[in-house]
Parts: C-alpha cells; sequence; structure tokens
C-alpha cells in the first residue's frame, strides 16, 4: 500500500563490478554501496547474491506492506518476521535457470482478527510480490497476544 498522496516516484539501483567475484550497489534511497557477489554455486564469495537480494525484497516488501496494512486497521503487531524460501532450477526447454514458486513463511503476533484481515490483503498490495514472475504462496501463523 503506497501513500495515496505520491501518485509516482521514481526508483534507481546501479550495480558496479569491482573485481573477479564482488560487486556493489546504490539505490535511490541507500547511497552507501552494498557489496554483493554471484551465486556460491557459481563460485561466488561470501556476500549476498542477486538471487539473495531478490528474495530479500519480497521479504521486506512484505513485511512492509503488512505494516501499512496494520497502520490503516489502526493495530500493531507485537512480533512480525517473514522468511521467504524458493529454488533456483535450470528450465531444459528454456536452457536458463529460473525461480520456482516462492513461499513466505510469515510469523506475526497481536490481535488475531485484524491480523488475519491485514494478511488477506498482502497479496493485493505488496507491490513486488504482485508484479514478478514466479507465484508467491504465503504460510501465515498468527499468534494472539
Amino acid at each position: 500500500m503506497i501513500n495515496p498522496e505520491a501518485k509516482n516516484f521514481d526508483v534507481k539501483a546501479t550495480a558496479i563490478w569491482e573485481e573477479e567475484k564482488r560487486g556493489h550497489f546504490v539505490t535511490t534511497e541507500w547511497k552507501t554501496p552494498l557489496p554483493f557477489s554471484c551465486p556460491s554455486s557459481f563460485g561466488g564469495i561470501d556476500l549476498p547474491s542477486p538471487e539473495d537480494l531478490f528474495l530479500a525484497s519480497v521479504a521486506t516488501c512484505t513485511l512492509a506492506t503488512i505494516l501499512q496494512i496494520c497502520d490503516r486497521l489502526h493495530t500493531k503487531p507485537e512480533s512480525l518476521s517473514v522468511a521467504t524460501t524458493s529454488t533456483v532450477q535450470f528450465n531444459e526447454s528454456k536452457s536458463d535457470y529460473e525461480f520456482s514458486s516462492i513461499k513466505c513463511i510469515i510469523n506475526i503476533s497481536g490481535d488475531k482478527f485484524l491480523l488475519e484481515r491485514a494478511c488477506d490483503l498482502i497479496h493485493k498490495y505488496c507491490l513486488i510480490g504482485k508484479n514478478i514472475k514466479p507465484t508467491i504462496t504465503y504460510d501465515i501463523n498468527i499468534d494472539q497476544v
């Protein structure tokens, strides 16, 4: 759920390759260089890979969306975490790699009734989740506080 007063906003990310297995990127909102590498299965070093960052963007967008929906429902989770899992697999027919379906595991506690309503709206408002190709499934665990 985006601020209704902000009709448009620009987003920019720049990735720069520094050396053999390492690079960094900067974004519109985060000017400090953030390191990355290729996946370890392709010889990467101990840094996040683009695949890690992709899943992290799904997790963080899901979490931020839940918080925005909760704010509009006048509730606040006592705790909230979102984990994402997926498999990158080789598609023989395309001779390329692709993500299989992505699973978001949401652990949240607070007012169960309002949190259920908030979680029911994730697929509708999560900007990244609704704009990517792999299907996202949600495993939602709500603890009443």
